[in-house]
């Protein structure tokens, strides 16, 4: 669906068919996870909306993007979300999967909890900018290991800048930007089940661990929501 000045999707077997065809094709992309904030930064920062514009795909994360635009296109439209994706896709044993960033305490743990799935790597990325990082080098890394399936663990908008620009240096692989979803997946981050419709509650939970981070997000989303809808209902109008 083109929503929001680029292309979202939100049926979940769209998404996964999209998924293994492009590992089963040996192609390569990039997919963004599209959360409140990221789709507040696509209507703030003009690079980013070019980022998302590139993209492979990308996924409705955000209960409130969701609902949003359930209610502009009046249809029901869901969230399928990073820590959902990961969990679905990290016991896949058909895919050569790589977890590239995060901590290797972090992918120990991910590893314990699989078990038995092999070709699960993990590559470790130096502290930096994304400016600084040694693109070529880390894409001979992927290379090597053969990876279909790319975790991105950097935290947005990082990650998201970074696949943009590993991209070109890849011959194949799917990368997606996953975030906190090694954190939800191990437990270390509550995933709340109840929830109003497409709102979720993760939020409120995310706000006693984060409170700084959580409530400068809330308090930038309730700033632009309303510009952002009141913009692409004149879009459809139109």
């Amino acid at each position: 669906m083109h929503i929001f000045g680029f292309e979202l999707e939100f049926n979940h077997e769209t998404i996964r068919k999209k998924i293994e065809d492009c590992c089963h094709k040996h192609a390569k992309g990039y997919v963004c996870i599209v959360d409140g904030p990221s789709l507040v930064r696509s209507h703030t920062n003009p690079d980013f909306l070019r980022l998302l514009q590139g993209a492979y795909f990308n996924s409705c994360d955000g209960g409130s993007v969701a609902a949003m635009a359930s209610r502009l296109h009046k249809q029901d439209l869901r969230a399928f979300t990073g820590p959902e994706i990961f969990a679905e896709y990290i016991t896949r044993t058909e895919f050569r999967q790589i977890i590239l960033g995060n901590t290797e305490e972090m992918f120990q743990k991910v590893v314990q909890k699989v078990q038995n799935v092999p070709h699960l790597s993990h590559i470790q990325l130096p502290f930096c900018e994304v400016e600084e990082f040694d693109y070529k080098s880390i894409a001979q890394e992927i290379e090597h290991l053969d990876a279909d399936i790319i975790w991105v663990s950097l935290g947005a908008p990082k990650q998201e800048f970074f696949m943009q620009k590993l991209l070109p240096h890849l011959n194949r692989g799917l990368m997606l930007g996953v975030g906190a979803a090694l954190g939800f997946y191990l437990g270390e981050f509550k995933d709340y089940s109840f929830r109003i419709g497409e709102y979720r509650f993760n939020w409120i939970y995310r706000i006693f661990v984060e409170p700084k981070k959580q409530f400068a997000r809330v308090r930038t989303i309730f700033r632009y929501y309303p510009q952002i809808y009141l913009k692409e209902k004149k879009r459809i109008n139109k």
